[in-house]
């Protein structure tokens, strides 16, 4: 569905006029012209258009989305389909790479580099030293971009695994005002509680302290709003663990009444997923 026909439906499945919902924001032809030959409009009135209509602008954009399949959105999808079989297509990777080339999207380039490495990196053969041209390329954007926001968390926390210790450090500081900024935005609280689940992960699997305790501090601050329920747990799992890790007997530190609630709410898989977890960390620490 394009633009002009969204604002139409939403329009119209709100009461309004043409004229009730332009009064004050522009003229009734602007509207017009706009859904019925999709002139352009400008992002200012776009913006006054859905304040009235009681809809926020991240909102809009999924309902777009919803009905526009766009080159960046079926890539990505034929991506996820093609990493649960295993392996990338030559044919994926190449379109992928053709995209970058032709629009210069930095979108595509981290794409294609996922396509490269991700499963490389699942299935523990992933070597740093053979892509320090490309990662040395995504760190350098990442630093350039002062606010980041979803494709910035989201490159980062996909790709933590290729980056040094160090550079993940930087890179967590160089960006802590807008994660803190966002850390209780109900817009990015769910990206923004896995993006610190994933660095506290790998500090714990690196043995780097001092990750661990900058990416669960965050966690940590996330779940002080008590209806981030899933924040709260995973903060009180990952400082139980740490203090099971640092134990002279971790099992002194009883999981018992933590898993018992994660059945409770229907998570058993996630909670087999932290006892593995929980395996792993203490049997490496012996």
């Amino acid at each position: 569905m394009e633009q002009a026909q969204l604002i139409k439906k939403l329009r119209t499945e709100r009461g309004y006029t043409q004229t009730q919902l332009c009064e004050g924001i522009s003229s009734r032809t602007t509207l017009s012209s706009f859904e019925n030959r999709g002139t352009e409009l400008s992002s200012g009135i776009l913006f006054q258009y859905l304040d009235r209509m009681n809809l926020r602008v991240e909102e809009y954009q999924l309902l777009l989305e919803n009905h526009e399949v766009s080159p960046k959105r079926r890539l990505a999808a034929q991506f996820v389909k093609e990493y649960y079989t295993g392996a990338f297509s030559p044919t994926l990777k190449a379109e992928i790479w053709e995209n970058y080339l032709n629009s210069h999207d930095f979108y595509y380039y981290i794409l294609w580099f996922e396509t490269k490495t991700i499963l490389a990196y699942k299935n523990n053969y992933f070597d740093d030293k053979k892509y320090e041209k490309e990662i040395n390329k995504i760190c350098d954007y990442l630093f350039k971009v002062e606010v980041w926001q979803h494709f910035e968390m989201t490159t980062f926390m996909n790709l933590m695994f290729a980056f040094s210790d160090e550079m993940i450090l930087a890179l967590f500081d160089s960006s802590k005002e807008t994660l803190t900024e966002n850390a209780t935005n109900p817009y990015y609280t769910s990206l923004v509680t896995t993006f610190f689940i994933n660095g506290i992960i790998l500090g714990f699997q690196r043995k780097n302290d001092h990750i661990l305790s900058q990416f669960l501090t965050g966690l940590q601050a996330v779940a002080k709003k008590p209806k981030y329920m899933y924040a709260k747990m995973m903060a009180l799992y990952f400082e139980k663990l740490l203090q099971a890790r640092n134990a002279t007997n971790p099992k002194d530190i009883d999981f018992t009444d933590f898993y018992a609630a994660l059945e409770l709410f229907g998570m058993s898989e996630k909670a087999q997923e932290l006892k593995e977890f929980y395996e792993e960390i203490i049997n490496e620490n012996k």
